[in-house]
């Protein structure tokens, strides 16, 4: 292994427009790269450090999805279930047309496979009435996923493809099939068994203090400003979000993606089964409708890739220009964070990041350390 060219990479990034970066590469199970650049906090020079703390956003769907597909593993839940089996109130959504207008019953029924491949029909809007009323009681997680049932979907599911709610609803469905809130759930089959104490829904007062600066990219002037904002998707203090609810250290998210791209934590726990993991890997979702979607979503960003069972799933390496096999598969979130698990390679990676509306480093960063890490490994 040879991580000169990444080493030297991740040392420019403050010059663009990264205050903080932290990368932690695990291989075998062993973390053989880890390192920190730039200020947690850009004002007051503090630097960044392995101690701090961010939101992951949607990095959190892919701990979701985890935890979903144990549960398929356990036989207590099933990818073509109907979302109304946990949650009644998906029994009767209705779907507004786009070019008239008209809402009309659903004639496609919703399914725990929608729900994993985006491809439901709902939409990103935590403004909905139904929604606002929900978290203005201080509803929790099941309350608040039930209210979002209430506004009409885009299309009906399964023709197409949105970036949406759907992991929320993924994790009310959590809720209900495993008899626990998320929250505990998570707490029971990754937290305790992996020895994770930094992460969670809701940081404690001592916590707040590790949390490096969130900023935000201008991406016209180029310019890096502070982001007042927190997390806006904790709706309310008791609510779990499964779309993007989750803070950590790296350290902490990558012992969970190094267990399964190795297959087992250090201690020998296994979270997923072989088989299981090998289907996330092999699984893509989209429909003819849902591929058309997820292109016009995301144009530059999914050649060789398509949406599975735990976010992007890595199909063609000719097209994609990675040098990631098939079958690796992860996500990133609204700061930058990036996460990968590659079960092939036994390789892992964890970048945390704590920069909004930063365009260039989900079309540039990302698949470029991305290529540095593969390039550094089989060196």
């Amino acid at each position: 292994m040879n991580f000169k060219n990444l080493d030297q990479f991740i040392k420019q990034l403050p010059e663009l427009g990264v205050p903080a970066c932290e990368l932690a590469v695990t291989y075998e199970g062993n973390t053989v790269y880890h390192e920190t650049v730039g200020y947690a906090n850009v004002a007051e020079q503090r630097p960044a450090s392995k101690n701090d703390l961010r939101w992951l956003f949607s990095c959190t769907k892919v701990m979701t999805c985890i935890a979903a597909m144990r549960l398929v593993e356990e036989g207590k839940l099933s990818i073509s279930d109907p979302v109304s089996r946990y949650l009644p109130e998906y029994a009767h959504l209705k779907v507004k047309n786009k070019e008239t207008g008209e809402v009309t019953e659903a004639r496609e029924t919703m399914t725990v496979a929608h729900l994993f491949g985006m491809m439901g029909g709902m939409d990103y809007d935590l403004k909905a009435p139904a929604v606002l009323a929900a978290v203005a009681k201080g509803g929790s997680t099941r309350e608040i996923v039930a209210a979002m049932a209430e506004k009409p979907l885009h299309f009906e599911p399964g023709t197409s493809f949105l970036y949406s709610l759907c992991h929320d609803v993924l994790a009310a469905v959590v809720e209900v099939a495993s008899g626990m809130t998320f929250g505990e759930y998570l707490d029971k089959i990754i937290f305790k068994p992996l020895g994770l104490t930094d992460i969670g829904f809701f940081p404690t007062a001592e916590q707040e203090k590790r949390f490096a600066e969130m900023y935000k990219y201008d991406n016209i002037k180029r310019e890096l400003t502070l982001y007042s904002g927190k997390n806006e998707y904790c709706l309310a203090p008791g609510y779990e979000s499964g779309g993007a609810g989750l803070f950590s250290t790296v350290t902490a998210y990558s012992k969970f993606l190094a267990t399964l791209a190795n297959g087992k934590s250090p201690e020998g726990y296994v979270l997923l089964k072989p088989e299981t993991i090998r289907m996330i890997s092999e699984t893509d979702l989209m429909t003819p409708g849902g591929r058309d979607g997820l292109h016009n979503s995301w144009p530059s960003r999914f050649f060789g890739y398509s949406w599975g069972l735990c976010g992007r799933v890595h199909l063609d390496p000719i097209s994609s220009l990675s040098l990631a096999p098939k079958g690796e598969f992860g996500w990133d979130g609204a700061a930058c964070s990036y996460c990968l698990i590659d079960p092939q390679n036994r390789l892992s990676v964890m970048l945390g990041l704590n920069v909004r509306q930063y365009t260039y480093g989900y079309h540039m960063l990302h698949p470029h350390i991305r290529n540095l890490v593969y390039g550094a490994v089989k060196a």
